[in-house]
């Protein structure tokens, strides 16, 4: 048995996996074509974002495709649209980033903490269903990691009640359920393209719809202050804001959308490998891959760990000797209700209008107090001979936790 390098050994890999983001001179080509005219800004929708959102709808199965100067913009405002706001209740998951949470906070409403899946992470129809109250408006799925959210139960619940869904898509850039792209299931679906994203601008995000009244709402007046399609400028019809996607933002994505396709592809294959070398270490539960989710989106690789099979090894010490390893993992350590802004005792959210409660979530709590670990798209972008090397890194952990234990019992 060879010494884990949290013990003093040598760790298994030594160099750094891709960096992301990445760019290269179709980068630069596209910026400069943006620097060479007058059209730098979103407001006024200049051709390369008016190019990319038409790309970004075709591809995404969306009739219309509008830019965000964020994803969290994009969920507020669809929220917004619809009429949603204070006194009203928006049903999201408590496992996810806070930026699911915030957007319905921002526009007044309160919110609703629901459980999840075990195998997907994604929100239940059966949360759902004992979530809603008379006040609730809408619901915000996640596709969580890039695994489509199980679409057709939760419209069944949605379209019961009377609710709008947000489908929240960070995650799932090229995610497909049943043969279609999520991008245009049903409502509104929210895209993001901060910098860790799997298609990236630095900052950005996208809302796709099928609906053009909607998405005129969207982009002439929610998001460029309250204007209206073909009224003059500064006229101003509503209540709105100013967050466009700018056109340097949109020639970065004309390009880095050239490149999609191929690192797509290349993290599909190297799940692929994981999923095949994990299936021989007992303890680790390689993602579960649901039939109704055609293409996974792997903005991250999941994994289930069972510290009964590791001798006890709390997760912290596990991530810890990875880590050592030069194997880098990441998860949710707690639930998005346990953030500080929360009060528990009162419901109230520091800094906003609107307040929270929860549902009861225990799968949410289980994954992540010790049930979840997981690795980012960038680590899916390496070589095989990599892959190997993460097998190879969680083997000598599970090989070393009796000796690492004693870590965690000092």
């Amino acid at each position: 048995m060879e010494k884990a390098a949290l013990l003093g050994g040598q760790p298994i890999r030594k160099t750094g996996f891709p960096p992301w983001p990445q760019s290269d001179g179709r980068d630069l080509d596209h910026i400069k074509a943006v620097l060479d005219t007058s059209l730098w800004g979103g407001t006024i929708h200049g051709p390369r974002v008016t190019s990319f959102c038409e790309t970004w709808a075709a591809f995404t199965d969306a009739d219309h495709s509008v830019g965000m100067g964020s994803c969290t913009a994009g969920l507020e405002l669809s929220l917004r649209a619809f009429g949603v706001g204070p006194g009203d209740e928006v049903i999201v998951p408590a496992y996810t980033f806070i930026a699911t949470a915030l957007a319905p906070l921002t526009a007044g409403a309160d919110i609703v903490f629901v459980d999840m899946d075990p195998r997907t992470f994604c929100m239940t129809p059966e949360a759902l269903e004992a979530a809603i109250t008379p006040r609730t408006k809408a619901v915000i799925p996640v596709h969580f990691a890039g695994q489509a959210a199980d679409v057709e139960a939760l419209q069944a619940v949605a379209q019961k009640h009377g609710l709008k869904i947000i489908w929240d898509a960070a995650h799932a850039h090229t995610a497909a359920w049943r043969g279609k792209m999520v991008g245009g299931l049903s409502d509104v679906s929210v895209y993001s393209f901060n910098h860790a994203k799997n298609l990236t601008c630095g900052e950005g995000g996208m809302v796709t719809t099928n609906d053009e009244e909607l998405a005129d709402f969207l982009k002439y007046s929610l998001s460029t202050f309250g204007r209206k399609k073909g009224r003059p400028w500064y006229e101003h019809h509503c209540l709105g804001f100013s967050d466009p996607l700018t056109e340097f933002q949109g020639a970065i994505l004309e390009a880095q959308f050239e490149r999609l396709e191929e690192q797509s592809l290349k993290r599909e294959e190297n799940a692929r490998l994981l999923i095949r070398g994990l299936s021989e270490i007992e303890g680790i539960d390689a993602p579960y891959l649901s039939p109704d989710t055609t293409r996974h989106g792997w903005h991250v690789f999941v994994m289930v760990y069972h510290r009964e099979v590791f001798e006890g090894l709390s997760m912290e010490t596990f991530r810890k000797a990875l880590a050592a390893e030069g194997i880098p993992c990441g998860g949710y350590t707690f639930p998005l209700y346990d953030n500080p802004m929360f009060d528990a005792e009162s419901g109230r959210v520091e800094g906003a209008q609107g307040g929270f409660r929860k549902m009861p979530c225990p799968v949410t709590e289980w994954a992540c107090n010790e049930g979840v670990f997981n690795f980012s798209q960038s680590l899916l972008l390496d070589t095989p001979d990599g892959m190997e090397q993460v097998v190879a890194a969680i083997s000598r952990v599970k090989e070393n936790a009796g000796d690492l234990l004693k870590m965690d019992e000092g």
